[in-house]
């Protein structure tokens, strides 16, 4: 039973241990896209980004992990759901809200958006978003509550605790697994080597008792033919 506990254990560690690794591999692939890219991170041709309000609940809330693909941005519609870059507060930032309106004048086109959360943004956005600025469209995939974790593990304290340092104490286990290893099989080695030692001493005392019987037996023969020839005589 123990036993079954251990490998039960034992596979829930490496199971952790590659979500992790996982994990750490999305963030490194997308900060690193992010920084060559404009600030657009690019994860096997998507773009993930943690939502950061609840401006667009309920279709998403904050902390929701969702994938942005490639789109032309031109031919947007309303209903259409886009990330884009937008200034909030004098401060350009990554924003996903609904397309409102669309106004068109010549080759001209602009896009009204709103968040679909009516409390948080009960009239559309002031500002009209140019096809330039639109990252993408958000294609409905999304994991709940994800982009939280990505974002906390985007942090160095929360890279260091929660994937860094389980990773090392694995790695050492590992480590520690293999020496243990090691030794054990030394150890049998060393065993099996005194055991065929004992062994061909065991065999060499065995011979060496049973030539000693025969040779007493011989003796005994001899002693008996002796006494038999003198009574004879």
């Amino acid at each position: 039973m123990n036993k079954v506990i251990k490998q039960i254990c034992s596979s829930l560690v490496t199971i952790l241990v590659v979500v992790l690794v996982l994990l750490s591999i999305i963030i490194s692939i997308s900060s690193i896209t992010a920084k060559a890219n404009n600030g657009v991170p690019d994860l096997f041709g998507y773009s993930p980004f943690s939502v950061q309000t609840d401006s667009m609940y309920p279709t998403l809330s904050k902390g929701d992990y969702i994938f942005v693909e490639k789109c032309d941005t031109k031919a947007l519609e309303v209903g259409d759901i886009v990330t884009y870059f937008t200034f909030i507060e004098g401060k350009r930032v990554v924003n996903t809200h609904r397309i409102v309106d669309v106004f068109k004048e010549g080759d001209i086109i602009e896009y009204q958006t709103q968040g679909d959360n009516k409390q948080t943004n009960p009239e559309p956005d002031e500002l009209l978003l140019a096809p330039g600025d639109v990252i993408g469209k958000y294609n409905d995939s999304k994991i709940p509550k994800m982009g939280a974790v990505i974002d906390y593990l985007g942090t160095r304290m929360g890279f260091f605790l929660v994937i860094l340092l389980p990773v090392l104490l694995f790695t050492l286990y590992q480590i520690y697994k293999l020496v243990m290893i090691i030794l054990y099989n030394h150890k049998v080695d060393v065993v099996n080597a005194a055991n065929e030692s004992t062994s061909d001493e065991v065999k060499e005392a065995i011979i060496a008792e049973y030539l000693a019987q025969q040779q007493k037996k011989e003796a005994e023969k001899t002693e008996k033919s002796e006494e038999t020839e003198d009574k004879n005589d």
